[in-house]
This record gives structure tokens, C-alpha cells and sequence, in this order.
């Protein structure tokens, strides 16, 4: 049986569209279960947002005049593009979206991994040694600045 409503239609076979209205609901709920996927999703999302822009200025710099240029078929054209652009998005796009994602997923730094190896080869040496311990430094008081 065939359902009636135009946000179903797409998403039955495994795509999206671009007027989703329930796609913020979805993604405010994945963002609580798994902040990576919502990563992807939000940075798949802007993807799909630039695709869009770039669509639309290159059929902005096309001549007006002509057989079928008139407000409606602009606005068919409107909602054509957005969902190509949602479609090329979700297919991997233009590479935008895991740029974006990686940005928002940093590696550790570069200062953290050499403080980790420091600190495991320090370990290593107190081992060798009888009786030397290294303990981490830790201050439990915030430092007071000195008044004058």
C-alpha cells in the first residue's frame, strides 16, 4: 500500500529529501545516542546546503529568457536542484562533507601524544630503578594571586 504523504515517498527507498520535516527530530535524537553519526549527518547535510548554492549561481548565470522561463518553472527547477543536491550529498558528494566531519572529530594533539610517551618512558625508567616513583602532579588549592 502506498502512502499519501510526500515526506514518506523518498525515504521508503533508502534516500532523503530535502523538505524532511522530521530530520531535525531524527538528528537531535541520533545526537544523543551517537554523537559521530550526527557528525556525519550534520556535515552531510551542510554538504548538501553548499551543493545546493553551487546549483542554483550556475543557473542564476543561464539567460531568463526562452520558452520555459516563467516563476513556476523556476520554482520546479528550485526544488529539482535541492534534491540533487541532497542526492549527490549522500552519495559522496563533492568530499565536503568529510572534511567537515574530520575538523569536527580532531586527533589528539601533538603536545598530548608526546606528553603520553614521556610520561610511559619515565614509567619505564622508575622501573629500573628501586625505590623511585613517579606520580603525577596534581594541585588540589587554586592558585590565589598575590595582592598588593
Amino acid at each position: 500500500m502506498m502512502s499519501n504523504n510526500p515526506n514518506t515517498a523518498l525515504v521508503a527507498s533508502g534516500g532523503s529529501q530535502y523538505h524532511d520535516l522530521n530530520g531535525l527530530n531524527d538528528l537531535k535524537r541520533t545526537s544523543r545516542d551517537d554523537p559521530d553519526a550526527a557528525i556525519d549527518e550534520v556535515a552531510t547535510q551542510f554538504e548538501s546546503m553548499f551543493i545546493q548554492m553551487m546549483l542554483k549561481s550556475m543557473r542564476d548565470a543561464l539567460p531568463k529568457d526562452g520558452l520555459f522561463s516563467s516563476n513556476d518553472m523556476d520554482t520546479y527547477t528550485e526544488m529539482a536542484d535541492q534534491q540533487i543536491a541532497v542526492n549527490l550529498a549522500e552519495s559522496g558528494g563533492i568530499g565536503l562533507a568529510d572534511v567537515i566531519a574530520r575538523q569536527l572529530r580532531p586527533a589528539p594533539s601533538v603536545s598530548e601524544l608526546k606528553k603520553s610517551d614521556a610520561l610511559q618512558q619515565y614509567q619505564l625508567e622508575a622501573g629500573q630503578r628501586p625505590g623511585f616513583e613517579i606520580k603525577p602532579i596534581t594541585n588540589s588549592s587554586p592558585i590565589k594571586p598575590a595582592l598588593s
